[in-house]
């Protein structure tokens, strides 16, 4: 039986045998002739590995191409474990070090440590615990590594159980034995078992895992699992219904799934409803499959609520953002945006727009396709304010944040107290718990002049973030840390300003302007301009 895609992910350091934090002595070495030791175990295999593949030189046929894949499984393994034991370590060591950190660092004065201290209050937060050191090394760690923090906390979550708990198996990994994910499932289902347990199932599993595949060690590893902590199914269904919930995932060419995860009952209800509904429909024109009326009748019943209702009285809010002068110049290669998800196509923007009770214009940047300003005819400035942030940022302005604007907030780069204005330059979206980082926790944010943000984490990992609207990077001049320059000739198409044109630009019918233009380069938009 394969590995089910869909298994719910409860895995929680909480359920490993985890002696508390600052008494972990693998972390803490007490001679410099076992941190040597160490050294060698975990840096070891991988400067081996390594060099051995360097020194092979030129591939010698396919034998030869499939044994250096082999080592590079085994260099992948050795890795791992390298990042298991610095991520378990740092998590150990930080919680001595971070609140020193934060208090010493060099931009800070006494001043902003006694505002983060007020802030952490606010927050209702203790800089100093367990939990909130944990979510701050992640953030970390996850700059460093250039992945999601989710993905870094599932890291964490092996590092601690392979250094801590199932120390075997990080031998094993180490010497590049055995596999990452047999590794992981190993420390998985070491959950809710006693020590001795855990040995017994590393004893039984490590031997094969040297040659057996993934598959065959997760189910072996699960039902050790099983023996070892019998529930009734009572208990495992009670368990199970703990997990349910509904989640979302972007899938290519404008598709989403929406996964829907509650007890069997429940669901099969749900779609037995559904299914009753698609019976109700029988129009034998229709050219829609069986599959495609069910999935529109489950949309409908969600947003429309069920037939011969009034329907939710909450109604769906979709941002679309579509390229004005990119569509008329050339439809066939115009995407759009829709907010949260990314491009879409043209055809699909429209129409979903078709049925908009509303536009709004934003004005982007034709280089880098960010927005710069929003029109401000029906709403008053601190709306435009909010309205051009939404529009620009899309979303948290932290690194690898993804939580939407309607689930972040403005906040200012230089704070209001220390005068720093409410001004586009000076304002960003930041969701709470990233609030909380910037202002307890130690993080700095710089605004650059190419429009990017320079984060700076307590240990002084720097991180750029673009604004979410920004669709060409190539401008943007991190290293010289000024605004790009701008081409001077620019080769725009020439569309001929028929009533449809007037009418997507905004333009009334009266107005007479020349639809050939002698400017070759664009207005001023910020910077030094030479002149002469």
């Amino acid at each position: 039986m394969a590995i089910p895609d869909f298994i719910q992910d409860d895995d929680d350091e909480h359920r490993l045998p985890l002696l508390p934090a600052g008494t972990r002595t693998e972390s803490h070495k007490d001679s410099f002739f076992s941190d040597r030791i160490e050294h060698q175990l975990f840096y070891g295999p991988v400067k081996r590995m390594a060099d051995e593949l360097y020194d092979a030189g030129p591939l010698n046929g396919p034998r030869d191409a499939l044994e250096r894949l082999t080592m590079i499984q085994r260099l992948q393994s050795s890795l791992d474990a390298l990042t298991s034991v610095l991520l378990a370590d740092s998590a150990e060591q930080v919680s001595e070090s971070l609140a020193d950190t934060i208090a010493t660092q060099d931009s800070n004065t006494e001043e902003e440590e006694r505002e983060a201290r007020r802030s952490a209050e606010y927050y209702g937060i203790d800089r100093g615990s367990d939990q909130v050191i944990n979510s701050n090394l992640i953030a970390e760690a996850s700059v460093a590594l250039r992945e999601s923090p989710r993905k870094v906390a599932k890291r964490m979550f092996h590092a601690k159980g392979l250094r801590y708990v199932c120390k075997d198996t990080l031998m094993a990994l180490a010497a590049g034995e055995i596999t990452v994910k047999a590794a992981h499932d190993i420390v998985k289902y070491a959950q809710d078992l006693l020590p001795e347990q855990i040995s017994q199932m590393q004893h039984l599993l490590l031997p094969m895992a040297k040659t057996a595949s993934d598959d065959a060690i997760y189910q072996r590893a699960r039902r050790f699992h099983d023996r070892m902590r019998p529930e009734s199914a009572e208990q495992r269904r009670k368990k199970s219904e703990e997990h349910r919930r509904l989640t979302l995932q972007d899938d290519e060419n404008g598709m989403s799934t929406l996964k829907y995860c509650n007890s069997a009952a429940v669901v099969h209800s749900i779609k037995n409803s559904v299914k009753w509904v698609a019976d109700q429909h029988n129009d034998p024109e229709d050219p829609r499959t069986r599959e495609q009326i069910e999935a529109d009748a489950f949309a409908d019943i969600i947003l429309n609520g069920w037939p011969g209702h009034e329907g939710t009285p909450l109604k769906p809010r979709v941002s679309i953002t579509i390229p004005a002068v990119e569509m008329l110049a050339d439809p066939s290669r115009t995407v759009a945006d829709l907010e949260g998800y990314g491009p879409i196509p043209l055809g699909a923007a429209l129409q979903l727009a078709k049925d908009a009770p509303s536009f709004q214009r934003v004005l982007t940047d034709p280089w880098t396709g960010a927005a710069i300003d929003v029109e401000r005819r029906s709403y008053r400035p601190s709306q435009g304010l909010k309205d051009l942030l939404r529009n620009r940022d899309e979303h948290c302005c932290f690194p690898a944040c993804r939580r939407p604007a309607d689930r972040s907030e403005i906040d200012h780069i230089d704070d209001w107290a220390h005068g720093g204005h409410t001004t586009r330059e000076n304002t960003q979206l930041l969701c709470k718990q990233h609030q909380m980082f910037k202002h307890a926790l130690g993080w700095k944010v710089v605004a650059r002049p190419d429009g990017s943000k320079m984060w700076v984490t307590p240990h002084g990992l720097n991180s750029i973030v673009v604004p979410g609207s920004v669709k060409r990077v190539d401008q943007f001049d991190h290293v010289s840390d000024h605004c790009p320059e701008r081409p001077r000739v620019i080769p725009l198409p020439h569309v001929r300003l028929t009533p449809e044109v007037r009418r997507v630009l905004g333009l009334k019918p009266h107005i007479d302007i020349p639809e050939k233009s002698p400017v070759t380069e664009p207005p001023h938009m910020g910077g030094q301009r030479e002149t002469g």
